[in-house]
């Protein structure tokens, strides 16, 4: 158990040894939210599903539960097999972690010594155990988590952390820190405006300001908001501190020793400075900010640490992301909040980043030096001189600067502050990692909640809660990008009469989207052109380019491919357009676009790029696909010669692989994107497949079907293969003909339609040439695939098997063989012929080279120790099975471990082992709900239904067969 770690105060997240743990999907980490926060008391099965499903659980909420308990078992303990965390009490379950391993569980010790300290007289002490407390939260608590006891729990730690806030916050006001809270209570009062007690802080600290004016107008808010949503007036406490203002009570002034901050004096008047006024140039902040919760706190904190006494250095913020992803409105919103630690003023201006012409740094100097209060004429010309004018007229000063719009490091350096006590907050397209920035926040889009949020603080909430649906459909077409759901905002609030749903359905034309995204001097793809502009000619040709495969996103390889260009220039590239603003990066080595993003790249490579550019960019990717998987089955299946057949010649700067593991995940990664662009290019509205890609297509598909260890997509499948067929007809492509009947007839095979799988099989027969030795065993051997979903198939199923045996042998293929024996021994087994099946079953092992074929040798293995099974062997089936079980988890086979588990777990029940075959069953079961193979997982689901129950005296389940 050591060196296990929780924290729910955000995202629930969990550690071992510092390793982040993988805790499972929504349910599970409802499950693990119910047992942690109990804090090591015992939660019943039946109080796990109250907690997850509420009052109206389904009628397989109990055995949901027990699979997640034996799932996050195996990820939360060291040793899953003797539990010293997760374990099984009186009927129930309990989570025990060790001292200090909640973050919940610190934050209330830190709360008790927090008042201890308090209750003493030691306040700072106790500030600096609430402020440590507040910091351990990430966000709102348990993110994401569905429940009512989540629920109950989030709200009640979102609670507990305004309760810290307003206790340390008091103390900062007993100690006289009143102008270093201010901007803070500024924005806590607003975000919480039905809060008195926060309200009252903050109109304390704004009086101890000298701010009378400001804290009686907080009084005034505080009144309209209680009305408007309560019906009610002020406490008796909040009307007292409004009357003792009003009265100037003395005994509201700062403790003694701390002076009354009285308005920001200017320097003295002298020669080059005249009457001078402190700048106060930020823009407006928005009425309707929201969301950007957690980034608004770090530039917000960050910023307040310019003024601290210990500080040494300026602080520098960076605010970077896409065009349109709201990073002025945050810097704009969280300026204001801390204005009042900067009586020295405030400088803004737009450095035009993203346009031609950029503002020059010097030139902003100048403007800047003016505004402190230098004359025009005493502006030194040369830059070295005014650059040393400048960072000399703000030394000394707490002065904010925000300078929006940043192209490069280059054009802000000369205009940061020199030393300590002011502050630069800095936007920019770029992360402008050479600065050095005290924090760099990357914003990205809006959350669905955040862009709800906004779009209802917009539109107004009861037009939003009318169409529920309608406005999530709405935030998602404007890719959650702030700006996008703004405009959508602003056409609606123009347009009272409109539904949500007009506003929808123009926006689901996607080749009108972008027209649609603009209101007034809001516009979308004008802001995305600021970034296009600035590219040379090659990175526009790459953007544009990039965006004509509809993929999830793109590695440095397949980029290269529809670039035309090595790995290396093509991840240069990449690079660089994520830098500007332009792609996303996604996993190590990806990179993606935003859903906006890309239809703004896709109109103009329409615009730009003739026809025959894209087609040949759409058809390198496929290709690039095609090599790839190839050389994936040839690590895999070193004997097969499919990828010779399919893909003779390969292609320069394609995955290469030697590792079957790495050949494997390559072709699991990269599935969805390979049926994408299939699907891309097969279903184009007006333009045909090409001969070329009807080849590579084909040739692609056959490949994946060898994949067993992957649950493939066989709806998708049997309409690619189906239109494919059609392209090879046209083309009288035979190969790409015998090709997609093979795909077709096992995806008919698959989806139930055995008739038609029966056809295609025997076009594919009639159609192969019969010269062709490789393709031969495998057209016969499909042929028995489909014959055996028949149920009266079985005996026509063994002769094709037969069949395909002999011609693999005899084109020196054992691994096909081996194949074709472990299919003829499950066949024998359907037909109740134990004695035959075990003869094929050995047959399949004997043709297996140890090393050569981990798929054979486990898929043998496997049916070896289900006729052992049906012999009543059952000792010698659980050696089987064991064995194979090594092989599986030694290369990665996942899929087959699920079913050999599931396997054992038959085998278990009859020799009368029923614990073990459910946690045989319940692994198995959870590993192929991961893999997504929903049949799989019922089948474990039944199955674990069909146990005697836990100390029961019922005879065991009977022993069940397996894919």
């Amino acid at each position: 158990m050591g060196g296990l770690r929780i924290a729910a105060l955000g995202p629930l997240r969990a550690w071992r040894d510092g390793r982040p743990l993988d805790i499972g999907p929504a349910q599970q980490r409802a499950v693990l939210t119910s047992l942690t926060l109990r804090c090591g008391q015992v939660a019943s099965a039946d109080e796990l599903v109250r907690d997850v499903w509420g009052s109206d659980p389904p009628a397989s909420a109990h055995v949901a539960v027990r699979n997640h308990i034996s799932r996050l078992r195996t990820v939360l303990e060291s040793e899953s097999a003797a539990p010293k965390a997760l374990v099984s009490v009186a009927g129930g379950y309990a989570l025990h972690l060790p001292d200090g391993a909640l973050d919940v569980s610190q934050a209330e010790r830190l709360h008790a010594r927090a008042q201890s300290a308090r209750s003493q007289g030691e306040l700072e002490p106790a500030v600096r155990s609430l402020a440590e407390a507040e910091a351990l939260w990430d966000g709102t608590p348990l993110t994401g988590v569905p429940g009512p006891y989540a629920q109950r729990q989030r709200d009640r730690l979102v609670e507990y952390r305004l309760l810290l806030v307003e206790a340390r916050l008091t103390l900062e006001l007993q100690l006289g820190g009143h102008s270093r809270v201010v901007g803070e209570l500024l924005t806590l009062a607003d975000e919480h405006p039905l809060r008195e007690g926060l309200r009252a802080l903050q109109m304390l600290a704004l009086y101890r300001c000298g701010r009378q004016a400001d804290a009686l107008a907080g009084f005034n808010a505080a009144r309209r908001h209680l009305a408007a949503e309560l019906g009610v007036d002020p406490g008796p406490e909040l009307v007292r501190l409004h009357q003792r203002i009003l009265e100037a009570d003395p005994t509201l002034a700062p403790p003694p020793g701390v002076a009354t901050a009285s308005p920001a004096a200017g320097p003295a008047a002298g020669p080059d400075r005249p009457t001078w006024v402190p700048p106060a140039q930020v823009p407006p902040d928005v009425p309707d900010f929201t969301g950007r919760g957690e980034e608004s706190r770090q530039v917000r904190d960050a910023l307040a640490g310019a003024v601290r006494t210990d500080a040494t250095a300026p602080v520098i913020c960076v605010i970077h992301g896409m065009g349109g992803v709201g990073k002025t409105t945050l810097a704009v919103h969280a300026a204001h909040a801390v204005r009042e630690q900067f009586p020295d003023g405030q400088l803004y201006v737009d450095l035009r980043g993203t346009g031609r012409e950029r503002a020059n740094p010097y030139e902003v100097q100048e403007w800047f030096l003016r505004s402190l209060g230098v004359l025009a004429g005493n502006v030194p010309s040369g830059r070295e001189e005014r650059t040393a004018l400048y960072r000399s007229r703000m030394a000394g000063r707490r002065l904010l600067l925000l300078l929006d719009n940043a192209a490069d490091t280059e054009q802000v350096s000369a205009l940061l502050p020199g030393t300590a006590g002011s502050a630069a907050l800095v936007t920019s397209r770029t992360a402008l990692m050479c600065l050095p920035a005290t924090t760099h926040t990357a914003l990205e889009p809006f959350s669905e909640r955040e862009a709800l949020a906004l779009l209802e603080r917009m539109a107004g909430s009861g037009r939003c809660r009318q169409e529920q649906q309608t406005a999530r459909d709405l935030v998602r077409a404007c890719g959650m990008l702030p700006l996008a759901v703004r405009i959508v905002g602003a056409r609606l609030v123009a347009r009272p009469r409109w539904t949500l749903a007009t506003l929808a359905e123009r926006l689901s034309d996607r080749s009108q989207r972008l027209g649609e995204l603009e209101a007034g001097s809001l516009a979308v793809e004008s802001v995305f052109h600021l970034g296009y502009s600035t590219l040379d000619d090659a990175e526009a040709r790459a953007f544009r380019l990039l965006a004509i495969p509809e993929v999830p996103d793109l590695s440095p390889a397949a980029a290269a491919a529809v670039l035309r260009c090595d790995r290396r220039e093509a991840e240069a590239t990449l690079e660089s357009l994520t830098h500007q603003g332009l792609l996303e990066p996604g996993e190590p080595g990806r990179y993606r676009y935003h859903d906006l993003l890309r239809l703004f790249a896709r109109h103009r490579t329409l615009d730009t790029d003739p026809a025959p550019t894209r087609q040949a960019a759409l058809s390198r990717v496929a290709r690039f696909y095609l090599a790839g998987t190839s050389s994936a089955m040839r690590a895999e299946r070193p004997y097969s010669r499919l990828p010779d057949a399919a893909d003779p010649d390969g292609m320069p700067g394609a995955a290469a692989f030697t590792d079957a593991l790495h050949a494997q995940d390559w072709v699991l990664h990269e599935l969805p994107a390979m049926l994408a662009v299939a699907g891309q290019i097969l279903h184009h509205p007006y333009r045909p497949v090409s001969a070329e890609d009807t080849r590579t297509l084909s040739c692609l598909l056959a490949l994946l079907m060898p994949f067993t260890d992957f649950c493939l997509p066989w709806g998708p499948i049997h309409q690619l293969s189906h239109t494919l067929l059609r392209a090879a007809d046209h083309h009288g492509e035979r190969l790409a003909t015998v090709f997609s009947c093979i795909t077709a007839s096992v995806a008919c095979a698959r989806i139930g339609h055995h008739e038609e799988a029966v056809a295609l099989a025997a076009r594919a027969h009639e159609t192969l040439d019969p010269a062709d030795q490789v393709l031969a065993p495998r057209v016969v051997y499909t042929m028995g695939v489909v014959a055996a979903v028949r149920p009266d198939g079985l005996e026509e199923a063994i002769g094709h098997y037969r069949s395909a045996h002999a011609l693999a042998g005899e084109s020196g293929e054992p691994g096909m063989a081996a194949q074709c024996s472990v299919s003829l021994a499950r066949a024998h087994l359907a037909l109740d012929r134990p004695h035959q099946a075990l003869e094929a079953a050995r047959d399949a092992l004997a043709q297996c080279p140890p090393g050569d074929n981990p798929v054979g040798i486990a898929l043998a293995q496997r049916v070896l120790g289900d006729v052992l099974a049906a012999l009543g062997r059952f000792d010698e089936a659980v050696t089987e099975y064991g064995t194979a079980l090594a092989v599986c988890r030694s290369h990665g086979l996942h899929a087959q471990r699920a079913h050999t588990l599931l396997a054992l777990a038959s085998v278990l029940a009859a020799v009368g082992r029923p614990e073990q075959a459910r946690t045989c069953a319940a692994e198995a079961g959870a590993a192929l709900a991961q893999l997504g193979d929903a049949a799989g997982e019922e089948r474990a689901r039944a199955f674990m239904s069909r146990l005697p129950a836990a100390g029961s005296s019922a005879p065991p389940a009977a022993p069940e067969g397996s894919r």
